[in-house]
Order: C-alpha cells, then sequence, then structure tokens
C-alpha cells in the first residue's frame, strides 16, 4: 500500500473566483486554460490532474498510489487578506469534501483557512475536522507575509494539539522572493528557503515542544533542514540566542518529512538522520518530476519493514486511519 501525502487539487470554480481580480493573486484564461499567477513573476497553467480526479487517479493508480491526501496548491486564500480569504477558504474546503465524498477510499484532505480572522478561522477549521472529516491541516510557510509562530497563530496549533491531528506546512510566496526571482523562478529554490525559515522558527520560539501533539510534516525531505541541525546547534552555543530554545535539534528531529526529492543521497541521508519512522511518502503530484520520489524510495537502502512504514504506516499512524 502506498499514501501519497503530498499531491495537490485545484478548481475551475476556484479559478474562475481568482479570475475577477487585478492584482496577485489572480488567474487568466488562455488558450482554453486557466493560469494562476501564484508568485512573483510566475504564471502556472492548472493542467488536468489538479482539478480532473479522472486524470488524477489515472496518474495514481499508474505509480502503484493508493490514497492521496489532498492539499490546496499555490496561491492560498490567506493571501486574498480579510473576510474574502476566510471566504474563499470555506469555498476551497466544500469542494475538497466533495472531491472526497466522490472518491472516499483513495482521497483525504487537508483543510485550509484563510486566517482574515483568527476565530473565524478556528471555526472553520472545527468544521473541517468534526464535520467534513478531514485528516489535518495544511499551512503555508508564512501567513501573507508573518512567520507561523506570531502570536495570533498560536490558538491554531492549540486547537490542532487538542485534536492531536497533523500540520502539513507547504511552501508559499516567500518572504525574501525578491532576492531570487531574477534567477529562477520561485518555486525552485526560494520555496525550499522560506519552508525551512518556518521550521527552524517554530523550534526556536517553542512552537515545536508547546505543541508537540500536532505532528508537523514539512515535504521536500524537510527542505534544508537536515542539513542545517548541527549547525544550528553549534552556533547557538557558541553565539547565544537570549530568546531561541537551545539545541534546537532535539525539536526538529520530531519533525516528519515527505520524500519528494529527486536523487537518492537526500533520502539517504534523511533516513540516516531522522529514521524511517519520521518519513512520510510524497509526490508533489502534479508538478515536476512527481514519480520520480516514488522510484528513490523503491531503490533506497533500507529494510522492507521501513519501506513500508514510510509508504503507508506512518500516514495511518499520524493521521489515525
Amino acid at each position: 500500500m502506498k499514501i501519497d501525502v503530498h499531491t495537490h487539487f485545484m478548481s475551475e470554480q476556484m479559478a474562475r473566483h481568482l479570475e475577477k481580480r487585478s492584482h496577485f493573486p489572480y488567474t487568466k484564461f488562455i488558450d482554453g486554460t486557466y493560469h494562476f499567477h501564484c508568485c512573483q513573476g510566475l504564471t502556472v497553467p492548472m493542467v488536468p490532474p489538479l482539478y480532473d480526479m479522472q486524470a488524477k487517479l489515472a496518474d495514481m493508480d499508474e505509480a502503484g498510489i493508493d490514497v492521496g491526501i489532498l492539499s490546496l496548491a499555490v496561491p492560498g486564500p490567506e493571501l486574498l487578506g480579510g473576510a474574502h480569504a476566510d471566504e474563499v477558504a470555506r469555498i476551497a474546503n466544500d469542494l475538497l469534501a466533495e472531491l472526497i465524498a466522490s472518491h472516499p477510499d483513495r482521497f483525504w484532505g487537508y483543510a485550509t483557512l484563510g486566517f482574515g480572522d483568527i476565530e473565524t478561522s478556528l471555526k472553520e477549521l472545527d468544521r473541517c475536522i468534526s464535520t467534513l472529516k478531514f485528516s489535518g491541516l495544511q499551512l503555508y510557510s508564512n501567513i501573507n507575509g508573518k512567520p507561523l509562530d506570531a502570536p495570533e497563530f498560536r490558538p491554531i496549533f492549540a486547537r490542532l494539539a487538542e485534536l492531536k491531528r497533523p500540520i502539513f506546512i507547504h511552501p508559499t510566496v516567500p518572504l525574501n522572493q525578491n532576492y531570487l526571482t531574477d534567477l529562477v523562478p520561485v518555486p525552485v529554490l526560494a520555496f525550499m528557503v522560506d519552508n525551512t525559515l518556518a521550521a527552524m522558527r517554530l523550534a526556536l520560539s517553542g512552537v515545536l515542544s508547546e505543541y508537540a501533539a500536532a505532528p508537523i510534516i514539512i515535504p521536500h525531505a524537510g527542505a534544508t533542514v537536515p542539513y542545517l541541525m548541527g549547525r544550528l546547534d553549534s552556533m547557538l552555543e557558541y553565539f547565544g540566542g537570549a530568546d531561541a530554545i537551545q539545541e534546537p535539534s532535539r525539536f526538529l528531529k520530531k519533525l516528519y518529512m515527505d520524500t519528494v526529492v529527486y536523487e537518492p543521497e537526500p533520502l539517504q541521508w534523511c533516513l540516516s538522520l531522522m529514521g524511517a519512522d519520521q518519513l512520510v511518502l510524497g509526490t508533489d503530484h502534479p508538478y515536476g518530476a512527481w514519480r520520480l520520489p516514488i522510484q528513490l524510495l523503491e531503490e533506497a537502502t533500507c529494510s522492507d519493514s521501513e519501506r513500508q512504514q514510510i509508504q503507508h504506516g506512518n500516514a495511518q499512524r499520524l493521521f489515525r486511519l
């Protein structure tokens, strides 16, 4: 069995909603296809497996994926701001619930929140978990320019810890995007930088320790987190950090990481550093070479029982299914 914790959806209804906008984020209908202006300088076509679940299922069947945990593709509703963001988040969640209901044995889902108003977002989170029966929550690596560890977002972490539900932290428009966009599109490098900063801030601020009952998944094999843990511990000991958690690797090693890598060495390093019980299968479907992470896991140097943990056992435990 294989459970993909990192696979995306978008809907034509969402695209039509964003088409009404004249500024970021927005969509344009070009040559019969919606295109999302999802990051500075980057427009991405809405390919069929994002909105056509038969196309997604065909890809899943070809790759041997039994279950996909669907998350909303960027741009997220929080970028809209205010009550509009909360409205669009609710629309996205209702659409996701319909997709899951159409194939309940193949799809699970992450809730999405707008963060226009924190109380509204908490109510929507409760609705998604208790009524829509979603498996967890997708947060983006920053909330419209604010770090995830900001005090105003702590109630979300507290609620997820109370519910013991996982949080999937996906990169979004980075805080430092202007530094890279003149050379490469934002998702190529800047996404990894922003996800790394989000995870590090959660560890250093104490969020990971305070809300440990809410498991956190960092995609793309933890971005650069696995490679910086030792430096973070060592340099904090040397330079100090009055307000930072000391030896943050104690908490970073409790993160879960998916297997979205494109070479065997990063996967083997994560296996060695984190252990098989902290890794979960991901593909980032339908973007990039999404089949490659499946192949690399099949070829990885690990026991059959460890491979099965990563392919499905850890996800079943995390999502309590």
